[in-house]
Formats: C-alpha cells, sequence, structure tokens
C-alpha cells in the first residue's frame, strides 16, 4: 500500500504542472493571437514587397531587351543605308565620267571632236 500511495502522490505531483501549463489565461491567448497577427502581418508585408520587387525588375528586364532589340534593327538599317549609300556614290561617279559623256555625245547625239582647238583669251 504504501508503494501505491507514492506511485499515486507522484502521478498527482506530475499532473499538476500539466494542468497548468495546459489552462492558459484569456490575456495569454490575447497576447499570442496577437502576436501571430502580427507575424502574419508582417509575413504578408514581406511578401507583398518581395513580389512587388520581382515584378519591378522582370519589367525592367524586358524594356531592357525590347530596348536591345530595337537598337539591333537600327544598327541593321544603319548598314543597310550605308551600303545603298555607297554603292549611289558609285553610281554618281560613274555617271559623270568624262568618258561616258563623250560616248554618250558622240553616239546618241551626233557630236564629234574638232581636229582643231582654239583658245581665246580675254582677260584684260
Amino acid at each position: 500500500m504504501l508503494a501505491q500511495r507514492k506511485e499515486s502522490e507522484w502521478e498527482n505531483v506530475q499532473a499538476l504542472p500539466k494542468k497548468n501549463k495546459i489552462r492558459k489565461t484569456v490575456k495569454q491567448r490575447r497576447q499570442e493571437k496577437n502576436l501571430n497577427n502580427a507575424l502574419r502581418t508582417r509575413c504578408m508585408i514581406l511578401f507583398a514587397i518581395t513580389t512587388i520587387m520581382a515584378v519591378f525588375f522582370i519589367l525592367r528586364s524586358g524594356v531592357a531587351a525590347s530596348e536591345a532589340y530595337q537598337l539591333n534593327q537600327m544598327k541593321r538599317q544603319a548598314t543597310v543605308l550605308e551600303t545603298e549609300n555607297s554603292r549611289l556614290h558609285l553610281e554618281i561617279a560613274h555617271l559623270k565620267s568624262p568618258e561616258r559623256i563623250q560616248q554618250i555625245a558622240q553616239q546618241e547625239l551626233g557630236m564629234i571632236l574638232p581636229d582643231k582647238f582654239f583658245f581665246s583669251n580675254t582677260s584684260n
């Protein structure tokens, strides 16, 4: 019996702190609820800030890629225009050549080169 009594006393001793741990005051529950709400709010704010920053960086990189594409397009267009400009300069030089002008004058207009050239000095 003595052994039984010690065991039952021991159970009562162990049961008391458990009851105290389980039982929380209304004030403690409110504090825990406030802490949980504060933590939840902070997590939501952190998530919102992270999301906004991610969207900002994605949009920024998209704009940069778009501008790079436009720049490459303009470079290609400039190269094409420079090539066309060079071709036109060569065509102008060909059209201005004295040999070509002489050939057109003789063949198409029927002009001939004179045998003698006379120069007049009219400067006084």
